[in-house]
């Protein structure tokens, strides 16, 4: 057969095969994963994505959906974030990767350690059930997304050392990160291995009995500056990244007449988002960059304690974040609380109305909603959703609201949610205690 000739039956026959593919079989569009590096030396690291130099401004982003169905990923595309993080394999999902691809956000995938606690669940000296099983976690997780596109980075562990009081334990579990951070780079080549400290508490752990891990993560909740010079000391040649940096913790701030954390305004949480990050930036190429602290609902210490965001709705925090990670100023802002104060705090019996005084003002004039929430107060859980609004009655007449105890006797807190109209909402609380 001449070429000619057989070039034209070629062609027939690859059309006739084209024609009875079913739809479904078209050939799909390849997608290649991510390759990610770390480059250079003390002082002048550089995380590479695909060979181009990537720089983390992040958000910490539990879950991709609120329980109304808030997309919190674009969300985050919004805050003009290039990067997102998760905590663990169960919410770093094939669905929360595919979302974040579709924004053009990397991630950070957390894969959880349990701290060993003295309530004897288990022990990394002696437990080698539960390790293996947690092996066999990461191997099937690392094996399932090491070629997603969106992935920027393994995380293995969230602060486990530092919640680990035995010294003992402790080092039994940083030789058995150590032996995750191994089995991860045998499974993929292409991305770092990252642990999360508190703070810099787990620096001399790392140096002693994690050599292989790829750079050291510290969520950070007071001054960057202190957290950089104690891994400075320490002489550990890997990069940070700061995981998680927000407003003054529960731990740092003082106790109302009730014993509940006081929580401080939204202009307060906003200019620390701002300094702190500032002061990420100023120690670049020492550290990689960092994830805000919080993009979502958790509830952990409170119902907006951590959170960037009220559902959908922007907070000042938010914004401050926004002008930093793409340069832009918005064109409006959320209204300022300027009063929210409760007739009673404590002492109140069952069903007693309380009077509630709250002011507000806006940059732009516009008019403002009030909303108001009863919620329980718990706080020091370490879980994601930890306190959950409760049924109670509110009276609004003209100016004046009023609240009717709940019946149970406990401490709560009581919000205010004042918005604009505009896509914002400024957000203040109160703790109250029903009962003797």
């Amino acid at each position: 057969m001449n070429k000619n000739k057989a070039r034209k039956v070629w062609g027939i026959m690859a059309i006739g095969f084209l024609l009875i593919l079913p739809l479904g079989c078209a050939p799909r569009k390849v997608i290649v994963g991510s390759v990610v590096k770390i480059v250079g030396q003390k002082g002048d690291w550089t995380l590479k994505v695909n060979g181009e130099p990537f720089y983390i401004k992040g958000a910490g982003c539990g879950e991709p959906e609120g329980r109304g169905g808030e997309d919190y990923l674009e969300l985050a595309k919004e805050l003009g974030a290039n990067a997102v993080r998760t905590w663990g394999t169960d919410q770093g999902t094939e669905h929360y990767f595919d979302t974040a691809l579709k924004y053009g956000l990397m991630v950070d995938a957390g894969i959880w350690l349990n701290s060993v606690t003295d309530t004897g669940v288990f022990s990394c000296i002696t437990d080698d059930k539960y390790m293996e099983k947690k092996k066999n976690e990461i191997v099937e997780y690392v094996n399932r997304f090491k070629d997603h596109p969106a992935l920027l980075m393994w995380n293995v562990g969230n602060e486990a050392i530092f919640f680990t009081k035995d010294e003992e334990e402790r080092i039994a579990l940083s030789k058995f990160l150590e032996q995750m951070v191994q089995l991860i780079h045998q499974l993929d080549a292409n991305h770092p291995v990252i642990y999360t400290s508190s703070d810099a508490t787990a620096l001399p752990y790392i140096k002693k009995y994690v050599p292989s891990l790829d750079a050291f993560g510290m969520n950070i909740y007071g001054s960057i500056r202190m957290s950089h010079s104690r891994w400075d000391q320490t002489t550990l040649n890997i990069p940070y990244v700061v995981t998680e940096f927000g407003p003054l913790g529960p731990w740092d701030v003082k106790k109302d007449a009730n014993g509940a954390s006081m929580d401080q305004p939204d202009q307060a949480k906003a200019a620390l988002y701002k300094y702190m990050f500032r002061n990420i930036m100023d120690f670049k190429g020492c550290n990689l960059g960092g994830f805000a602290h919080h993009l979502g609902e958790t509830t952990q210490e409170s119902m907006t304690w951590w959170n960037l965001n009220y559902k959908t709705l922007k907070r000042a925090s938010f914004w401050e974040l926004y002008k930093i990670y793409t340069g832009n100023v918005p064109s409006n802002l959320p209204p300022r609380i300027t009063k929210f104060n409760l007739s009673k705090i404590n002492g109140i019996a069952p069903g007693e109305t309380i009077d509630i005084f709250v002011e507000a003002t806006d940059n732009e004039n516009d008019p403002l909603n009030y909303n108001f929430i009863l919620a329980t107060a718990q706080e020091g859980i370490l879980k994601y959703y930890v306190n959950e609004e409760i049924p109670a009655k509110f009276i609004s007449e003209g100016t004046n609201v009023k609240l009717i105890a709940p019946e149970a006797e406990g401490r709560y807190r009581v919000y205010v949610f004042v918005k604009d109209g505009k896509g914002n909402v400024a957000t203040s609380n109160r703790s109250i205690k029903v009962g003797p």
